[in-house]
């Protein structure tokens, strides 16, 4: 069992960053290998992306994490999905396809958390993933620092990590699931 997390922020080791290690620690310690990919500074004339979604396609699950902005997910993340393919129209590959996935988006306030629904939509509609409900945002006050969440989101953050792993376990044992298709 493979779990790899993307974190697409414009800069590398934030928030975001700080919130997907706890799901990533989470999903370790239910068993899982882990493994963890920031966006910010990739290069598309060194076939970065390419590796990028050769690592998505080998994880069994997904983590996405990123800080909102204006209600959204952040610029990097938006760009990496729009990158991806999704086996439609002639494309060969559709690495999200059946994979189960997990959200972690970082904001100042309580007051976009419903950002994770515009991106829960888009996983699971365009590109047929399973994604685990209801979903991890983290606000400031979720934070001790920059580089530490307080104990109740840690532990939180664990569970989403663990709770990933069974998805991700039932997931791929349903070849119902697999089956499913991205929307038209």
């Amino acid at each position: 069992m493979r779990v790899l997390a993307i974190i697409g922020s414009p800069k590398s080791g934030g928030r975001s960053s700080v919130g997907a290690r706890a799901v990533l620690e989470g999903a370790q310690a239910a068993g899982a290998e882990v493994g963890l990919v920031e966006l910010a500074g990739a290069d598309a004339s060194d076939g970065e992306p390419d590796r990028v979604i050769d690592a998505v396609d080998g994880a069994d699950g997904i983590v996405f994490a990123a800080p909102v902005y204006r209600a959204r997910a952040a610029h990097s993340l938006k760009t990496f999905l729009d990158g991806l393919p999704r086996g439609m129209w002639g494309e060969t590959t559709a690495p999200l396809q059946g994979k189960a996935c997990a959200l972690v988006l970082t904001g100042a306030s309580w007051h976009h958390f419903l950002a994770l629904d515009d991106l829960r939509g888009v996983l699971a509609g365009f590109f047929a993933a399973q994604v685990l409900s209801p979903g991890l945002y983290l606000p400031n006050d979720a934070f001790v620092d920059r580089e530490r969440l307080t104990a109740a989101s840690a532990d939180l953050a664990a569970a989403h990590g663990a709770a990933l792993v069974d998805l991700a376990r039932a997931v791929r044992e349903s070849k119902a699931l697999a089956a499913l298709r991205p929307l038209a």
